[in-house]
């Protein structure tokens, strides 16, 4: 595990490093073994803290709610500096150097943890950032803060196996909720959903591929589909495709007009193929829904 820093508590501060034989038990466990928490803490009013890592073993989330602070990552690209304000949240990778610290003037006041596990890395994935961005910006962050205070108040009770597999779910919960929290800065700043999703319905008749819509929203076709995702939870391809799906609903349950007809109208030659895609998204053929909403009717 990279070392957490030797900075000195003071009241209101709080570091917990799990011990080796704990680490290990959440790394075999089947509720923990994929994403795990090594060290956490609260670091107030941060005033000197600096660290410097030449290696890095694990992954390492900082949040800051209070000041600022400054950070430099060497990448493959090069060295990458940056500042980290109040709502924003730093995810350093493993394997790369950094060196962070506290601003003089403004000192940060931070919630860490070092993490690991099997699927740690994909985890970060999920986040949506961009090759070589290391800030996220948070939207109402303080609705983290009560699974955040019953993670440090495991610090006060004697650590036994259970007790830590509680914190990984807690740490794990935490993870799952920044996507949501993230998403309305990150859509505000990379593109516009609802224009999208107008784009969308008025093209709907079209065949249309990730560059188009990539296009529309002024990124490239990666960056578009890692922020989409982050968004939507969906990629950008099966979010117009259900799009389709749910107007050809729509047809057949309006019109009189056959599958090959809807299908065509909706931008799809091949009337086999939208039959199949029809069935994996509603759970059954064209016609079938057709008959039952008749019926139903």
């Amino acid at each position: 595990m990279s070392q957490p820093s030797s900075w000195p508590l003071p009241t209101g501060s709080s570091r917990i490093v799990l011990p080796l034989e704990l680490t290990e038990h959440l790394a075999r466990h089947p509720l923990s073994k994929h994403f795990y928490p090594l060290a956490y803490g609260h670091y107030l009013e941060a005033t000197g803290h600096r660290v410097k890592r030449s290696m890095h073993t694990d992954h390492l989330l900082i949040f800051c709610h209070r000041g600022s602070g400054h950070y430099r990552v060497e990448t493959a690209q090069g060295t990458q500096f940056g500042s980290l304000n109040a709502g924003q949240l730093l995810l350093l990778p493993a394997g790369l150097p950094h060196a962070y610290q506290a601003d003089a003037e403004t000192p940060w006041s931070i919630y860490w943890t070092h993490f690991s596990g099997s699927e740690s890395a994909r985890c970060m994935d999920i986040l949506g950032l961009a090759p070589n961005q290391f800030v996220l910006t948070l939207d109402n962050w303080r609705s983290l803060l009560p699974n955040v205070t019953d993670l440090l108040n495991l610090q006060h009770q004697r650590w036994q196996r259970q007790r830590a597999v509680r914190a990984a779910t807690l740490l794990q919960s935490l993870f799952a909720q920044l996507p949501d929290l993230a998403s309305q800065a990150q859509q505000a700043q990379d593109f516009d959903l609802l224009a999208l999703e107008r784009f969308m319905q008025d093209n709907s008749h079209r065949n249309l591929d990730l560059a188009d819509f990539a296009r529309v929203a002024g990124l490239s076709r990666f960056h578009f589909a890692k922020k989409f995702k982050t968004v939507t939870g969906t990629s950008p391809m099966r979010y117009f495709n259900e799009l389709k799906i749910k107007l050809a609903c729509q047809q057949l349950d309006s019109s009189t007009d056959t599958v090959r007809t809807i299908a065509q109208s909706l931008g799809f030659d091949d009337p086999y193929y939208f039959s199949r895609l029809f069935k994996k998204v509603m759970g059954l053929a064209p016609s079938a829904y057709r008959d039952s909403h008749q019926g139903h009717n």
